[in-house]
């Protein structure tokens, strides 16, 4: 793919590839933090915090997900996700913070400079899991990647904001409409949106993670090409068996 490594059709395609390769251990991944997090949620402002730190979390080890399916590794363990995520979460927040406040400036400001900066730092959160960097030196990794391809990112990012939008849009209905007749509202309510966390924010992290390998190493396929079958998400692949 030299030359366009963002093309737009493609990276979907690829991102669409991930999503349904991975689709079991990328939904676990997610669901039981959501649904582990969820349970602590007192208030709207609880809620939110919990949220920020627990969807930092697992796109974190969504990146480590995808990086094993690149590299031809036997999948690790939720565990071992988690603990690898968690190891560069401080990181991977600070990074989100200082991103969230410049791209909140700069829209208060003016729409335009709030999107140029999310496009110079859609990859920060790849660079601070696969290449160890600290916050800031990860959003100035990701700008000077993603110099080149400005326009590129920017209908990647669109395409990824309508598609989870839309995604949101969709579960919260269907929730809403099964709570009005639930006997436990509150619960079903509670499970719909660890649900749709968990169905729809590996969507957004894998395509962010085919931006960067595009970006990185763009002759590279992002998956082997050899068939895989599904591991187990918990691990216990006995290598020894053969």
């Amino acid at each position: 793919m030299p030359g366009k490594p963002l093309e737009i059709r493609s990276v979907l395609k690829d991102t669409s590839r991930l999503y349904r390769s991975l689709f079991l251990r990328s939904f676990l991944t997610g669901f039981i933090v959501f649904a582990v997090l969820g349970i602590f949620q007192r208030s709207p402002y609880l809620a939110a915090l919990i949220g920020f730190v627990g969807t930092t979390l697992v796109q974190g080890a969504l990146v480590e997900v995808v990086e094993d399916e690149h590299r031809g590794k036997a999948p690790r363990g939720l565990a071992d996700l988690y603990r690898s995520s968690g190891s560069r979460l401080g990181a991977m927040l600070w990074a989100s913070i200082l991103m969230g406040v410049g791209v909140a400036f700069g829209l208060v400001l003016f729409i335009v400079p709030g999107v140029l900066l999310a496009i110079r730092w859609a990859v920060a959160t790849p660079v601070v899991m696969l290449e160890g960097l600290s916050a800031r030196a990860a959003m100035r990794r990701s700008s000077e990647l993603v110099r080149e391809h400005r326009g590129e990112v920017f209908r990647v990012l669109l395409n990824i904001w309508v598609r989870t939008g839309l995604a949101w849009v969709v579960c919260s209905f269907v929730v809403g409409a099964l709570a009005a007749g639930a006997s436990h509202p509150a619960l079903t309510i509670w499970f719909g949106g660890v649900l749709a966390g968990a169905l729809v924010t590996p969507y957004a992290a894998h395509a962010l993670n085919v931006v960067y390998y595009r970006l990185t190493q763009p002759e590279q396929p992002l998956l082997p090409e050899r068939e895989r079958s599904w591991d187990s998400v918990w691990r216990e692949h006995d290598a020894a068996e053969s």
